[in-house]
């Protein structure tokens, strides 16, 4: 089954690829994209530290989304090996709680990611503006995709 869903997914971004990733107006609009976005972090660094915190918590909340779904069938096919009803009414209980402690820790990692991207000086944030407005202009010169 894993070998099949690799397979449709392999298959599937070979085909996008194949279709947008080497078309000369995909890489254009993408690195017009690039720059126009680098101008505007550069000019309001602000906006490249949401842009960064909004990455870097998107990455969190997949892991601990995976974590906790992994939990919850974990206990579902623990409760569902037994037929002591007691322990099945444990089970719904232990996963509305995994799934309560999934939004709560959800909230506590985005306050302490803000903390710490608050730290981030506005030079790095210019930094990184200038390499994306550099990534797009090379995507421009050579009709390429850098990455």
């Amino acid at each position: 089954m894993t070998y099949l869903i690799s397979l449709i997914k392999n298959t599937s971004y070979k085909a996008v690829n194949f279709l947008f990733g080497q078309t000369r107006i995909f890489i254009v609009i993408l690195a017009w994209f690039l720059v126009i976005t680098g101008i505007l972090f550069l000019s309001q660094p602000e906006k490249a530290r949401k842009k960064i915190l909004a990455q870097g918590f998107g990455f969190f909340k997949g892991w601990l989304l995976v974590v906790s779904i992994f939990l919850a069938m974990f206990l579902i096919s623990l409760s569902s090996k037994t037929d002591f009803r007691a322990l099945h009414i444990l089970t719904l209980v232990a996963v509305i709680l995994i799934i309560r402690s999934y939004f709560l820790l959800k909230r506590k990692i985005y306050q302490k990611l803000v903390e710490q991207f608050a730290k981030i000086p506005i030079s790095a944030l210019k930094v990184f503006a200038y390499i994306q407005i550099a990534v797009g202009a090379l995507m421009l010169i050579f009709e390429r995709r850098i990455w």
